[in-house]
């Protein structure tokens, strides 16, 4: 039933309210599965589904869209041709206040990064890959507001956008009286509030918001700009500060925190924030620099693979002191090339690097083992795979050549019954799968 209604929202979005979804992605997979999601599970025209290949082409079909009365739900990467779109987001989010909402497409990221994209005013985030039913059931609690608290709320936001506080102010009164001490609805009171001139009491209101949802940034980002036109320096700083531990990736407010301490005389604490913010800076340019190579590395990778490990070895070093879990991509493919080049013992030297950032990682274990197997030292290809298959039980899932590979090294070890197993498994996954009928047929024929 609860999935119905998530179909019936998104319906409602297009039939309704005149919706329209535009996709900026380049991922060929997710672009498939969310327009067979629309088109044939939801039965959504073709006509309101548009993938986007340029931000400019973004841009000129939002003003075309936006022209015609539609709303506009964007799917947006996270990180777009080695550029990453938070600059963006926030432009779409601020220029454009109502009918225009945005979902972030992104791999799995640390906790920091996704609370910033929330801040620049990412509606949603979808963390891929995703199934159809999430990814449904996503689009259907960014386009609807859940149940009465939630429409009147949207009333609420609409009258304010509309220059109209009195009567946000009343809506907000109606969310209180239903549900008191609302966070949502004291924010929506406070900024009713403080459109009408009544700061003291729009402080109030942010106050009691913010003590009633802790990881709730708006209040305090309020709270802050109340003091800052009230040119209450010390009383900025301290809820700058308290946002930037919430969200310490903000580049602007570090500059903001370092502003404030500069008006106070305090040069060391304004030369501690603006170094910071440069240092999140400079990460994000040499963050650009290595998805740039990577993507060299890409087009590289069948047809020159010499070419691709140069540029794969670029873009590690790039970052050099920086690495984190979101280079383990990196290294795998860097082990990749080196091993389709015969160098398995080097591989083996960079999926042990990647290691010490992902210790627990079984997808680098079995790497390892494979890099050993082509190495012929059984052995070991076993003693890693052993502890791949512990840390990641569902590792052969991923593919039938995963299983095949595999029961290649068990074999190998002289293990039969289990390489008949994962062959087996291989064929479940591809009943038509080759490999696993010769080498299972080897085996029996050996018994």
């Amino acid at each position: 039933m609860k999935n119905k209604q998530y179909d019936d929202d998104v319906r409602e979005f297009v039939a309704l309210q005149n919706g329209v979804f535009l996709v900026v992605s380049t991922d060929s997979l997710f672009n498939k599965n969310l327009r067979s999601t629309l088109l044939r599970h939801l039965t959504i025209k073709d006509e309101c589904v548009h993938n986007v290949a340029t931000i400019e082409g973004l841009h000129k079909d939002i003003k075309l869209f936006r022209s015609k009365s539609h709303k506009l739900l964007i799917f947006i990467e996270r990180e777009l041709n080695g550029r990453n779109t938070a600059d963006l987001i926030r432009y779409l989010k601020s220029d454009y206040t109502n009918g225009l909402y945005v979902i972030v497409l992104t791999t799995e990221v640390e906790r920091d990064k996704l609370v910033l994209l929330h801040e620049l005013g990412a509606d949603n985030i979808i963390t891929k890959p995703i199934s159809p039913d999430t990814l449904i059931e996503k689009i259907a609690f960014t386009v609807k507001p859940r149940g009465q608290i939630g429409e009147i709320m949207d009333k609420g936001r609409q009258s304010l956008d509309m220059g109209n506080p009195l009567e946000a102010a009343k809506a907000a009164k109606q969310v209180l009286e239903i549900k008191p001490n609302s966070p949502s609805g004291l924010l929506l009171m406070g900024d009713a509030l403080r459109a009408i001139g009544k700061r003291d009491d729009a402080l109030r209101a942010y106050t009691q918001a913010e003590k009633g949802a802790k990881l709730f940034l708006d209040p305090l980002k309020k709270i802050a700009a109340l003091h800052h036109d009230e040119g209450n320096t010390t009383e900025e700083l301290r809820f700058l500060e308290r946002l930037d531990k919430l969200s310490p990736l903000n580049v602007d407010r570090k500059v903001d925190i370092g502003t404030g301490y500069i008006k106070l005389g305090d040069a060391d604490k304004a030369k501690a924030a603006f170094d910071q913010a440069v240092r999140i800076a400079t990460k994000e340019a040499l963050d650009a620099v290595s998805r740039v190579t990577q993507a060299i590395a890409a087009r590289c990778m069948d047809i020159a693979p010499e070419l691709s490990e140069q540029y794969l070895r670029q873009a590690l070093s790039t970052r050099k002191n920086m690495l984190d879990r979101s280079d383990i991509e990196t290294f795998n493919r860097l082990g990749l090339m080196l091993r389709r080049q015969g160098k398995w013992q080097e591989a083996i030297i960079e999926y042990r690097k990647a290691l010490k950032i992902s210790p627990e990682d079984g997808g680098l274990f079995y790497n390892i083992s494979m890099a050993f197997t082509e190495g012929r030292q059984y052995i070991e290809a076993y003693q890693y795979l052993d502890r791949a298959l512990t840390l990641n039980p569902d590792l052969w899932r991923t593919s039938e050549a995963i299983c095949f590979n595999i029961a290649t090294v068990y074999r190998r070890y002289g293990k039969k019954d289990q390489a008949v197993d994962y062959l087996k498994r291989a064929l479940e996954l591809n009943p038509d799968y080759a490999k696993a009928k010769a080498l299972l047929e080897e085996i029996n024929e050996g018994a």
